[in-house]
């Protein structure tokens, strides 16, 4: 067989050298495992030139030397210019790129091109020269020039001590945070794979701690999404100035703690403080409490004494919500008046009973919306209104030309403004005499309309994009029926469907509030509630004592943009009165966190009974340490992902590797089960052997340049098992966890994130041979630290000592010396 093999590859290198061998061959034999295949076919002139492209970055002086490039060049000059950029990278690199390569691109504008060349042991003091006069060259490679032996020659001694300092001084800069990347070598700004790569370090544990602090937006929210960040990231992250997306994702974060989803419930943001409300994690006795206060502060005959005691909720959106009440006295008014918040101050400036020294002192304050609700006050008098028509800001003034009580001479003065905002509200006020409406409707003034679209609204609404035009202003009438906790859910469910955007999400927190408030809503209600396309109604009415396998089963079936889904299936297996059929569906619901909550259910539902149930026989089995091997692999293909993940973590089942083949083929299928979790349960198996861990790792490969910030480009699920089974290698078998590790320090990946984990893995893994067999050539790749620091591993082969003894720099060619010296 083996001669057969040899034979074959015999045959198919002479086809690969044969110039008469078609093209369409060629392209074949390009993917051959032979490396001396390939090898061939990147010399032969008749290779198509894409498919030479392809072979160039392996073999790029078998491209350089092939016969059909001069032929190319001399067709169309610019040819240079259509070679791959890797391709380029790694001829410029190479000790036999030839002079006129070097020469070409020594003039170019692309600095990735000047960093090789200067870096090349042959390159040629004319060339080198160039590089110097090239705009484009900067201190870092003048440096590189000035060490380059064919300038500086060898350096006999001092080279470690020259090494050690420049290598302080990355570390140094690398610690600071600060974007000085001219001494390192590497791309000026931080990159999609930089930040890749600090998040992965950190889960392999290479890097035991991340400092949020400086980490990046896109490295905060990452860490702020992952399911398995520990609470102290978490509560760490909210002690930092992080942007909305980010706290949103650590508001549904099922690890946040406790203390910090009621300070999100408080925040700002509405999105912020929806998502918290939502989390799972966050007991609904909470999320009860806060709805009977909300109750209280929106309910018109809550009396004055507990709208005082409101005043001080712990909940700063009551806060806000009591500031608005029409019972509250004067006293209140101006101690809430005195506020740091700028929502409760607005409140207050927008209250009727706000008397004139709250809203004369509100003239003066700093945020521009409390100087708004003033203007927009019914009871503002003219002299306050006076004041505001001289705001610095064009919208206080705009609003004072809004409101129907400014008296006509100010009005007349802001309109000689000729402000188009302002314009636009003096047609908009009905107090606006009809000459002067009609005198504006002549002038280009644009009119926004507020259209309805039901399809946004409801999920039985039609899809009429045209809409519904509102061509009345919204009235204070429409927003108290929509704001009162009286008005009844029939009412609201009919207002939602003609009211403009900020009185529909008052209609859709009053529903909301009700659903949590009121346990005897009736099943029937709850269906209708339903038809609201909103996800916080589904969160009610998911823990609503009412719900029924009808409802149970329009939840589950919901899909929202930002995969609420999963965490309303989640939600309502919290819900004491869900039912056994739905529980029972839940445990092959296709989410690992749905599954395991309807796993606890499911024990607790037959905790006390008498009888056997089928699956829980069958899970018992799975987790038991003293279930026989042949009934364990029996189940681990049972269509359960629950039970199959139980038969993964049973430490029995793999201690039965070592001596039972059909355990071995078993636990190989698990490895490779098409269920993210079954694989990810192998993987954190304490017991699991390398060759399994080793299945898991290749089922993942990193390739610099894919995995970017866009999140539907990431192959997340993979790349979860292959953190857990590399971690695990790197702590039992770091020589083989080293080759999944060299896939991380590709050279052409380097930003500022990266370096720390690149000089990581080069000083404390041994860097497999094969790894390095293909970058045999191309070494210059590295920088001239990664290439000292690669010398120093004590696992370094003496080849590659070698190679590096003949290095451009005088530095990291003294340093190979030296260790091939050591090796003697």
């Amino acid at each position: 067989m083996e001669e057969f093999i040899k034979l074959s590859n015999q045959v198919a290198i002479a086809a690969a050298n044969n110039i008469d061998t078609t093209p369409e061959l060629l392209t074949e034999l390009a993917r051959h495992k032979d490396i001396q295949v390939r090898q061939a076919v990147a010399s032969n002139p008749n290779t198509p030139i894409d498919v030479l492209f392809q072979l160039a970055e392996e073999f790029p002086i078998e491209f350089i030397k092939n016969p059909i490039l001069p032929l190319l060049h001399l067709e169309n000059p610019a040819f240079y210019k259509t070679i791959p950029h890797e391709v380029i990278l790694n001829i410029l690199a190479s000790e036999d790129a030839p002079e006129e390569w070097l020469i070409e691109f020594a003039t170019s504008g692309y600095y990735d091109y000047l960093l090789l060349i200067v870096q090349n042991p042959q390159v040629s003091k004319k060339v080198l020269q160039l590089v110097t006069e090239n705009q484009y060259c900067n201190d870092f490679i003048r440096e590189l020039i000035e060490m380059h032996v064919n300038i500086a020659g060898e350096m006999p001694s001092g080279w470690q001590e020259y090494a050690d300092n420049k290598l302080q001084n990355i570390h140094d800069i690398i610690a600071s945070g600060l974007y000085n990347t001219a001494p390192l070598g590497c791309d000026s700004y931080n990159s999609g794979k930089g930040e890749y790569y600090q998040f992965t370090f950190w889960l392999l544990g290479i890097e035991p701690k991340l400092q949020l602090a400086q980490a990046s937006e896109y490295i905060q929210e990452t860490i702020a999404r992952f399911s398995d960040t520990p609470p102290e990231y978490l509560r760490e992250l909210l002690t930092l100035k992080i942007k909305i997306p980010t706290l949103i994702e650590v508001a549904k974060n099922k690890n946040t703690p406790v203390e910090c989803l009621i300070e999100l419930v408080n925040h700002n943001s509405r999105m912020v403080r929806e998502t918290a409300m939502k989390n799972p994690s966050l007991p609904r006795s909470i999320v009860n409490s806060f709805f009977q206060e909300r109750f209280l502060a929106t309910h018109p005959h809550t009396e004055v004494e507990k709208l005082r005691e409101l005043c001080t909720s712990k909940w700063s959106f009551i806060r806000v919500r009591v500031a608005k009440h029409p019972n509250l006295e004067l006293s209140d008014l101006e101690k809430l008046a005195r506020s740091p918040e700028w929502r409760i101050r607005v409140s207050v400036a927008s209250h009727p009973c706000a008397d004139i020294h709250i809203l004369k002192h509100f003239t003066q304050d700093k945020s521009i919306l409390v100087r708004r609700a003033v203007a927009l006050n019914s009871q503002t008098p003219p002299d306050i209104l006076e004041i505001l028509s001289r705001d610095r800001h064009v919208h206080v003034r705009a609003d004072v030309a809004k409101n129907p009580h400014t008296p006509s001479e100010i009005v007349r003065l802001l309109y000689q403004e000729q402000d188009r905002c302002i314009l636009q509200n003096i047609a908009l006020n009905p107090a606006t005499s009809p000459e002067l409406r009609a005198q504006l409707e002549l002038q280009y003034i644009y009119s926004k309309s507020n259209y309805i679209y039901l399809w946004s609204r409801l999920f039985n609404g039609e899809y009429d994009y045209q809409g519904i035009e509102i061509k009345e202003l919204p009235s204070q009438e429409q927003y108290d029926i929509a704001a009162s906790a009286m008005t009844p859910i029939p009412q609201l469910l009919e207002l939602i469907k003609i009211v403009p955007t900020d009185i529909y999400w008052e209609v859709v927190h009053n529903i909301w509030q009700q659903v949590v408030c009121n346990p005897d809503l009736s099943p029937d209600l709850l269906l209708q509630i339903l038809n609201i396309r909103s996800v916080d109604i589904y969160a009610a009415v998911a823990s609503h004592p009412h719900i029924t396998n009808e409802i149970c089963h329009k939840i589950a079936n919901i899909q929202f943009r930002d995969l609420s889904g999963y965490r309303l299936r989640w939600l309502m297996l919290q819900n004491p009165h869900i039912s056994l059929d739905f529980i029972e569906n839940s445990l092959y619901d296709i989410t690992s966190d749905v599954r395991q909550a309807a796993l606890i259910k499911y024990k607790d539902k037959f905790a006390n009974s008498e009888h056997q149930n089928i699956f829980l026989i069958a899970y018992n089995a799975a987790v038991c340490s003293q279930t026989p091997i042949e009934k364990l692999i029996e189940l681990a293909k049972h269509k359960s992902v629950l039970i199959r993940e139980a038969v993964a973590q049973n430490a029995r089942f793999m201690e039965a590797y070592n001596y039972s083949e059909k355990a071995r083929n078993c636990l190989e299928k698990l490895a490779k089960d098409k269920n993210k979790a079954v694989r990810l349960a192998v993987a954190n198996n304490i017991n699991t052997p390398i060759p399994i861990l080793e299945i898991l790792a290749k089922n993942y490969q990193y390739t610099p340049g894919i995995y970017t910030r866009y999140q539907r480009h990431h192959n997340l699920k993979e790349h979860k098992v292959f953190v857990i089974a590399v971690k695990k290698l790197i702590q039992i078998a770091p020589e083989i966890a080293s080759k999944y590790l060299v896939q991380y320090i590709e050279p052409n990946g380097r930003t500022i994130d990266s370096i720390p984990f690149r000089l990581a893995i080069i000083q404390n893994f041994k860097l497999p041979k094969e790894y390095f067999f293909q970058k045999l050539k191309t070494l210059n790749l590295f920088t001239w630290y990664e290439r000292y620091l690669i010398i120093q591993n004590p696992q370094t082969s003496t080849e590659i000592l070698q190679i590096l003894a003949k290095d451009g720099n005088r530095v990291v060619r003294a340093a190979a010396k030296a260790r091939l010296n050591e090796k003697l």
